[in-house]
């Protein structure tokens, strides 16, 4: 959506509060149909969430502001496809409001020559603030800017759906998340739709995903948010089959997974909600056990559940190279 000349990408609605503007990632009237989690917390969490302009004059700055959190709450700044250097490369976001000021990079030509002998997707003169796994607030903007043209973005859009994983806890900063890092390999645009500890694989959001005609490929994990006591194998399968036969109306090319490795207890459940997976999305989606794209004890972070940094790269380098023989 496009506020103040800002391109809010991954936000589909802005609500103000007193600390400003809370970022949406799902429609108000999508919230009422699903868990109070995602309802109320985490379709409002900011990983997968970019501001993206462009300068008309020689600088800006963006004002935010971030929830306590227990992680650092930082941003990333991108020119285009390519990474800001040391002085632009991240700025902390604190709980009271926090300018970040951007300004135009004297060598914006070369910048460009690299973008096109690489083919990079996003033209460098699109400023993307990346935001972090937190809960950031849009208070303001000063500065002459303009929203990016469709001409500077990707062709392509791919949408990932799925838990804390895909939504990027543990990936320590938000391009590298495996979305962010997929995206970048196969030179295409993402959004994030991973909602921690809530993507319980409600109908209602599978409409939803397929609803949206802004996105090209597509990718669903699903399971480790319902393997605790609260939720029985019965009605996880329910779910699944639910939410597969919505997603597999679509003919757009979706990519489904189940759990990945992972180190904490509740193994015997994850290997029966793995097999009710594969029974149900093997042949209506391009499936892909959770276990073939990422199984290293090694690679598990110390709560026992989330791929360290090391795991998050082998499931971007083997579903990346899944993708790449379907597309």
């Amino acid at each position: 959506m496009i506020y103040q000349n800002i391109n809010f990408h991954n936000v589909e609605e802005l609500i103000q509060t007193p600390k400003g503007y809370a970022m949406a990632r799902i429609p108000k009237d999508i919230r009422l149909q699903v868990n109070e989690g995602i309802r109320n917390r985490t379709c409002f969490y900011s990983t997968g969430v970019e501001l993206r302009f462009k300068l008309l004059g020689e600088k800006a700055t963006i004002f935010l502001r971030t929830d306590k959190a227990q992680e650092a709450q930082a941003a990333y700044i991108y020119y285009g496809s390519i990474q800001g250097g040391w002085e632009n490369s991240s700025k902390t976001i604190f709980t009271e409001v926090t300018p970040i000021t951007i300004s135009r990079p004297d060598n914006i030509a070369k910048l460009a020559e690299i973008t096109m002998q690489n083919n990079l997707p996003f033209q460098p003169e699109v400023i993307r603030i990346v935001l972090p796994y937190g809960t950031c607030y849009f208070v303001g903007v000063e500065g002459d800017i303009e929203p990016p043209s469709p001409e500077d973005m990707p062709e392509k859009t791919y949408l990932a759906y799925g838990s804390s994983i895909t939504h990027g806890s543990l990936a320590l900063a938000a391009p590298y998340t495996y979305p962010f890092r997929i995206a970048a390999k196969l030179k295409c645009d993402y959004l994030n739709l991973g909602f921690a500890g809530t993507a319980h694989l409600e109908k209602s959001m599978a409409e939803y995903l397929i609803s949206r005609k802004d996105w090209d490929f597509a990718s669903v994990e699903m399971g480790i948010n319902m393997i605790g006591e609260a939720f029985t194998i019965e009605f996880f399968e329910k779910q699944v089959k639910e939410f597969v036969e919505v997603l597999a109306e679509d003919t757009r090319p979706i990519f489904a997974t189940n759990i990945f490795g992972f180190n904490g207890i509740g193994q015997d459940k994850a290997e029966k909600y793995r097999e009710i997976v594969q029974k149900h999305a093997q042949d209506r989606l391009i499936f892909t056990d959770g276990l073939e794209l990422m199984n290293n004890p090694a690679y598990i972070s110390q709560d026992l559940t989330h791929p360290s940094l090391d795991g998050i790269e082998e499931i971007v380098k083997n579903w990346s190279g899944v993708m790449k023989l379907e597309l």
